[in-house]
């Protein structure tokens, strides 16, 4: 690292928020794998040693998992204990080398890019705790653009509702992200043959979670008819459009997004 770079330590929470106020242009960092040296931030400050911050507390409905729990420790609760979508997208995620020292809420907290979890948190509706010395305050990971000035993300608060019918897929080259990477999640749940509940996500370059989109087919009838997937397709793709703004997308995940909808719906006749 160059000589200009200056990294700093802390023993705890107290420490990361006093020089979060006492040192300008401080930036967080964990485990630092989505950096490489030109793009090194001058000033830097490492929490992946917080104890407060690599706690996992399982709750009856959610688990709050620490900003700093490293991927591979995530991994380890197992598929019992994890949403299915969380558990097959880490296996994803480059290595098992560098799953041991990238952390969750840095797969979040990722510059320019929704990394591969997003989808699934997305899908879930899971919420983030930001920090700072006075107080804290959870935000749906839906209206989360960047980390609040002045605030650290601290836990993950993540639903661990069972879903009947759950997909995953991982877009792009392996171990590589550009312009074709990206990740897919569909859920459903049903009652009396009928769609009670049902999540589409997707996330790279762009995020996508419509639920005016979700709630049309909101008590449809099992098994789903080819006239009822044919439509919601074309609902699918209007709603596709009109929220994803990023000009540069390539067409290319656009035509995946749809096929990948047409592919989860068709689990459903």
């Amino acid at each position: 690292m160059a000589s200009s770079k200056t990294f700093f330590y802390a023993k705890n929470l107290e420490d990361v928020f006093y020089q979060m106020k006492t040192i300008s242009d401080l930036k967080i960092v964990a485990g630092c794998t989505s950096f490489i040296e030109k793009e090194f931030y001058d000033k830097v400050l490492s929490i992946r040693d917080i104890n407060e911050l690599k706690i996992i507390d399982k709750h009856e409905r959610y688990l709050d998992i620490g900003a700093a729990i490293k991927l591979s420790e995530v991994a380890e609760l197992g598929e019992a204990n994890l949403p299915a979508t969380i558990y097959e997208a880490i296996a994803t995620i480059a290595n098992p080398s560098v799953r041991n020292i990238a952390t969750i809420g840095g797969n979040i907290c990722s510059k320019g890019f929704y990394n591969t979890l997003f989808a699934s948190f997305l899908a879930l509706d899971a919420s983030l705790e930001f920090r700072n010395g006075e107080d804290s305050s959870f935000l749906s990971i839906t209206n989360f653009e960047k980390i609040p000035e002045g605030k650290l993300l601290s836990k993950i608060r993540l639903p661990t509702e069972e879903w009947e019918v759950s997909v995953f897929r991982r877009l792009g080259p392996t171990n590589v992200l550009n312009e074709l990477s990206a990740s897919f999640v569909f859920l459903v749940n049903s009652q009396k043959n009928q769609i009670s509940d049902i999540r589409i996500a997707m996330a790279g370059s762009f995020k996508f979670r419509d639920q005016d989109l979700e709630n049309k087919i909101i008590g449809a009838h099992l098994p789903l008819s080819q006239t009822a997937i044919s439509n919601f397709l074309l609902e699918a793709e209007s709603s596709f459009d009109e929220n994803v703004s990023n000009s540069n997308l390539n067409p290319i995940l656009k035509r995946q997004f749809w096929n990948l909808v047409k592919y989860s719906l068709e689990q459903l006749t």
